[in-house]
């Protein structure tokens, strides 16, 4: 009996899955908060070169769309973000929530992240492949001081965060770099 049963699960398993439930939302809320870390040591001695202005490799940026809006205080990652302001230790540069599809990589468009004042710009495409997918590409200009700026007059070095990575909904994925990072988390979007 139970090998009947397996092989009747076998037989019929592949007819049944073009009538499996459709996923319940194709919608979902986007939350990234990108922060400059201030912590002294933390580059471990590396030396960084100075790189020319060329555009991110993770993330197609000449068709970004200016979309997002400032989170209010009850949102997923505001309470990271508040904990970063007060460690002294980091500086938020910028802290976005939007909603967004998911579609084909071919048709998602990248959503601007940036901070002109604070050096930040750069996307952050979501897409929809077999899983859930992000890519981040981020730059940080620093000034030749030191200090992060965004001026045209910055002959100092730039700093790139490219990565992809598959998401787990509703869970928070830290994109790392040794002078920035990102906290990004993708939920569904809530139905009212």
């Amino acid at each position: 009996m139970p090998r009947l049963i397996l092989f009747l699960v076998l037989v019929f398993a592949p007819f049944t899955a073009p009538y499996a439930a459709a996923p319940a939302t194709n919608v979902y809320e986007i939350e990234i908060v990108v922060f400059e870390n201030r912590l002294t040591g933390l580059e471990g001695g590396e030396f960084w070169q100075r790189a020319k202005e060329k555009t991110n490799d993770a993330v197609d940026m000449k068709d970004a769309v200016v979309a997002g809006v400032t989170p209010a205080a009850d949102t997923p990652l505001a309470a990271a973000a508040a904990a970063l302001k007060n460690s002294g230790q980091h500086r938020v540069l910028t802290h976005l929530r939007w909603q967004q599809g998911a579609e084909a990589k071919s048709l998602s468009k990248p959503v601007k992240i940036m901070n002109i004042e604070n050096g930040l710009d750069g996307a952050l495409r979501f897409y929809l492949s077999r899983f859930l997918l992000v890519d981040v590409g981020l730059t940080l200009k620093e000034a030749a001081g030191g200090a992060l700026s965004g001026g045209m007059e910055n002959e100092g070095t730039v700093y790139r965060l490219n990565e992809r990575r598959r998401v787990k909904l509703s869970e928070t994925h830290y994109f790392d770099h040794p002078k920035f990072g990102a906290l990004v988390r993708v939920a569904p979007a809530k139905t009212n």
